[in-house]
């Protein structure tokens, strides 16, 4: 008896033991909570938040307070951010936050709010395979989207995203009023500066502009267009025989201007030099192709790409046909030349090499 009473006692210690142990357990799943500390989700940030949290956006960031933007952009929204990186801000004199401020204050804010679209535009929403597609901004203009995603044959997959000439490198990113892409340059559009007033301004252009002026091409410029502009300097047609002394000797009848000088101009399309890559992938010819001033002849706009080096071309083809035709007149340059001019009512390119000869040009005796 006094044995199953000893028993009794061991087995009735270890019961308090068992449970002393289960409680203090129970305590610590009850205080589980306050030990875990939940990894923030950055998808679910407003729009400024997300940019000031980010290491690659940290001059974007400082430009939104700078101007004011920060706060706005946290609010209800919706928005969508295309930010340039650091990176970007440094390839044009960007490099710290105080730089900001010898900058004008609102030309700063106008720069800035053209890079966000006071709605929510997802990757899904813009059409593919698609070029010069427009939508206003925040600053009250428009920025032009192509989207190169696969060939018509199937074989090439290029998934290309450009706003107004400038890569999307990381893409629909969802925020919690909005989505987010980064994009690889800064765009830098001239607001009150038409294609006119941009030529005019640059002595360079002035054989180009005497040019347009004497076939009755240079007040188009004036009006809404949009026009895309290849403009080449004096020197550039000057090494195909045009100067200001021969376009004075140059009897307008016996040659097409629209061909002569109107070659240089796409009407109704923003085309950054960007899209000249886009259109290798769209486009069943690799480009963009419009008549040449005689009705016969084609203007192919459009690109190669050899090691990952772009370049882009402007050809003239004696049909337009590109796979029946005979190559004309050429020109090409790297991606890295002169380019993307954005103004009021078009883009501008710079050209160092003429295209259209006077002989081209020259009107047939018959005619």
């Amino acid at each position: 008896m006094i044995t199953r009473i000893f028993y009794l006692g061991k087995f009735s210690s270890k019961i308090v033991q068992f449970f002393a142990i289960a409680g203090c357990l129970s305590m610590l799943s009850c205080d589980k909570p306050d030990l875990t500390v939940e990894k923030p989700n950055e998808n679910l940030r407003p729009a400024a938040d997300f940019v000031n949290n980010n290491f690659e956006m940290t001059l974007f960031s400082a430009a939104l307070k700078k101007v004011g933007l920060y706060e706005e952009l946290n609010g209800a929204g919706p928005y969508t951010l295309l930010v340039p990186t650091d990176n970007a801000f440094n390839e044009v004199g960007v490099f710290r936050a105080s730089d900001f401020d010898s900058m004008d204050q609102d030309s700063l804010k106008r720069l800035m709010s053209y890079h966000i679209l006071p709605r929510r535009l997802r990757d899904q929403d813009i059409p593919i395979n698609s070029a010069d597609i427009r939508y206003k901004t925040l600053e009250g203009s428009e920025l032009y989207a192509t989207y190169a995603n696969y060939s018509p044959d199937g074989n090439n997959v290029a998934n290309k995203l450009f706003f107004s000439g400038a890569q999307a490198t990381r893409k629909d990113v969802t925020l919690s009023n909005g989505v987010l892409y980064s994009v690889r340059k800064l765009m830098k559009p001239q607001f009150e500066i038409s294609v006119q007033d941009w030529l005019m301004a640059r002595k360079e252009y002035g054989v180009f502009i005497a040019g347009l002026k004497k076939f009755g091409l240079w007040d188009q410029l004036t009006e809404d267009g949009p026009y895309t502009v290849f403009a080449p300097t004096n020197d550039a047609l000057a090494k195909i025989g045009i100067t200001e002394e021969s376009l004075g000797e140059l009897k307008t009848d016996d040659y097409n201007g629209e061909m002569l000088f109107g070659c240089y101009v796409i009407k109704g399309k923003h085309f950054f030099v960007s899209d000249s890559d886009a259109f290798a992938t769209i486009a069943t010819d690799g480009g963009y192709m419009r008549l040449a001033g005689d009705g016969v002849r084609g203007i192919q706009f459009g690109s190669t790409v050899f090691f990952n080096k772009i370049t882009y071309t402007l050809t003239l083809y004696s049909v337009p046909s590109i796979s029946a035709g005979r190559i004309e007149a050429k020109v090409e340059y790297d991606v890295e030349a002169k380019m993307d001019y954005l103004c009021s009512n078009g883009v501008i390119h710079n050209l160092e090499q003429g295209f259209i000869t006077l002989d081209l040009a020259k009107k047939d005796a018959s005619q």
